[in-house]
């Protein structure tokens, strides 16, 4: 996958004809990082693909195109993990319990997604209002978004274990799901 949005950039910044510096001056992406992208050892955030797609004038979908398919596959695999932990929810509120497995399984692949970019690129960033203003260090969005969706993984996971049944006033499934 790493090695077809490369593929794909490097043909459109060619037929653009531009060279790896200018895209990754267009996109504020370091240049090591940009090339590590193209050649296929580095596979970019949902963040750096919309700034790259911005800055070639392309949808974001011709790079993700086996990406969404790819995210759409982690999904699935976490709604699998997350239904054999909250298996012990009573039948009458299963109903209830798959729109919230859906939305978590989909938090918590966005969660693991942002990690890697703020791993890849820290939490800060310089930022200036114009050229003559000193850069200073300021939180990059990514990081708030991460904290925004961990917050509300935390509170689907929450409703989803008062869902199951207590014994001891403990809920069965807890030490499972801190355990993965």
């Amino acid at each position: 996958m790493k090695l077809e949005v490369g593929t794909r950039l490097k043909k459109i910044r060619e037929e653009k004809r531009l060279n790896k510096k200018e895209v990754s001056e267009m996109t504020g992406v370091s240049y090591s990082y940009y090339k590590a992208i193209e050649n296929g050892s580095k596979s970019p955030s949902l963040e750096v693909i919309n700034k790259i797609a911005k800055a070639l004038k392309i949808s974001p979908f011709y790079l993700l195109n086996d990406r969404v398919e790819i995210l759409e596959k982690l999904v699935s695999s976490e709604e699998k993990r997350l239904y054999e932990i909250f298996d012990e929810i009573p039948e009458k509120k299963k109903r209830l319990v798959t729109g919230l497995i859906t939305q978590a399984a989909r938090l918590k692949v966005l969660l693991d997604d942002n990690w890697k970019d703020i791993l890849e690129n820290g939490e800060y960033e310089k930022f200036s209002q114009s050229e003559s203003q000193l850069p200073y260090d300021r939180k990059r969005p990514i990081v708030e978004n991460y904290d925004n969706r961990d917050k509300t993984f935390k509170e689907i996971i929450g409703q989803l274990t008062e869902l199951l049944p207590r014994n001891d006033g403990k809920p069965p499934a807890r030490n499972r799901l801190l355990k993965k």
